[in-house]
């Protein structure tokens, strides 16, 4: 064993780096409010998270999610059955040359993907229920679909903990117990102390309340989700239906196929998000948000715009202002690593997250850590920079 490495947070990010700090042969402990035994409101708590590869003209974040998804592949013969490989469709109404559909889809033929370009004719065929002359362009994907997300948490922590790794569950870290330019623990909620040799934050929304200068760094923000009770679930349900977003860009609405087990199909929306604070404010989805989800697949998919809601919850993201994961050592303190910013789409990169996220632990670089790195925010590039305004959407 070679060092001992306290984590905030049994997240996307925590989860994947304590694998892959265990597998390089460190001893590991983490700490968390809850553990990922229940539906919390954090971002990689909920049933399911789209796993795509699309990103509009970035070849960085394409190919890291193309690695990604041969893990995920790696991960459902190592776990079970954690990704489904449905396939991710676009939509949009037309192709417009700078559209995220039309970027994606160069970037995609870039890198040899197999790509389907659906026509009119063909999205009317393969989906009926879409509002006709509403969305009448787009491409499948067939590598990609979606992760079952707190499924996946759950794995993982019961391997982490077959492993050995100490869970310190129903206990909140404070903040860095520091001594001059290093910190030798975390300081708790309850008072406690907790110590180690390295101290890594993963904590997602939460982390500008660890770590004071992360906040000016992050914005939390709420998005709305929605789990639907469809009348015929069979249209969408794979391999009918694959993960969608439909003109993303421009509406900010995505939908997962019905769920194998909770049997809802889950929509949400994409957008700029309102801001929250993750220790005060209430997560409850407004009727304004709800009336918003209705409004806009009443204009593409009328069916899901009528259908039951079953459930609904905020979707807490932590937004960097370029929207960049935020994974680097403290610039002053040495021995603390953040690992946080999944700005909404962090989810997809699990499997391999771990290894960036330790190898700034261990003080090694990698391709990404100029992506990644710990840097001053332009003031010049705004935190809602790609997504529509929530309030817009009422408009549209």
């Amino acid at each position: 064993m070679t060092s001992n490495i306290l984590i905030a947070g049994a997240g996307a990010f925590g989860l994947s780096a304590a694998l892959a700090l265990t597998e390089r042969g460190h001893r590991v402990a983490i700490v968390d409010p809850t553990g990922p035994t229940s539906h919390s409101q954090a971002a990689s708590r909920d049933i399911s998270k789209i796993v795509r590869s699309e990103y509009w003209s970035d070849p960085a974040y394409t190919e890291l999610a193309e690695a990604a998804i041969d893990r995920w592949r790696e991960w459902n013969d190592r776990f079970g059955l954690l990704y489904h490989e449905t396939g991710v469709t676009l939509l949009a109404p037309n192709w417009e040359p700078n559209s995220y559909e039309a970027q994606s889809l160069a970037t995609a033929r870039k890198l040899g993907k197999q790509i389907q370009v659906l026509d009119t004719d063909e999205v009317a065929r393969r989906f009926p229920m879409v509002k006709e002359g509403s969305l009448k362009v787009g491409y499948h994907n067939p590598r990609g679909g979606y992760a079952e997300s707190l499924k996946t948490l759950r794995a993982l922590f019961q391997e982490l903990a077959d492993q050995g790794v100490d869970f310190h569950v129903g206990r909140m870290v404070e903040r860095p117990a520091e001594r001059g330019d290093r910190c030798f623990g975390f300081r708790l909620t309850d008072g406690g102390l907790l110590e180690a040799d390295h101290m890594l934050v993963c904590g997602g929304a939460w982390s500008g309340t660890m770590v004071p200068d992360v906040a000016s760094k992050t914005r939390p923000t709420g998005q709305p989700l929605f789990h639907l009770q469809v009348a015929d679930p069979a249209p969408y349900t794979p391999p009918n239906f694959p993960a969608m977003m439909l003109d993303i860009a421009n509406t900010g609405i995505y939908v997962l196929p019905q769920h194998p087990t909770q049997q809802v199909v889950k929509v949400g929306l994409h957008t700029s998000g309102r801001d929250l604070d993750p220790m005060r404010d209430d997560r409850i989805v407004t009727d304004t948000e709800t009336c918003i989800m209705r409004h806009m697949f009443g204009k593409y998919i009328p069916e899901l715009a009528a259908a039951p809601v079953i459930d609904s919850r905020i979707c807490l993201y932590c937004d960097t202002p370029d929207y960049h994961f935020w994974i680097d050592r403290h610039p002053d303190i040495d021995n603390l690593t953040v690992a946080c910013g999944g700005s909404g789409h962090g989810f997809k990169f699990m499997p391999v997250l771990g290894a960036i996220i330790a190898d700034a632990v261990e003080g090694k670089t990698n391709r990404y850590h100029g992506k990644f790195r710990w840097h001053r925010p332009l003031p010049n590039k705004s935190y809602h920079g790609e997504r529509r305004e929530l309030a817009d959407l009422a408009l549209a």
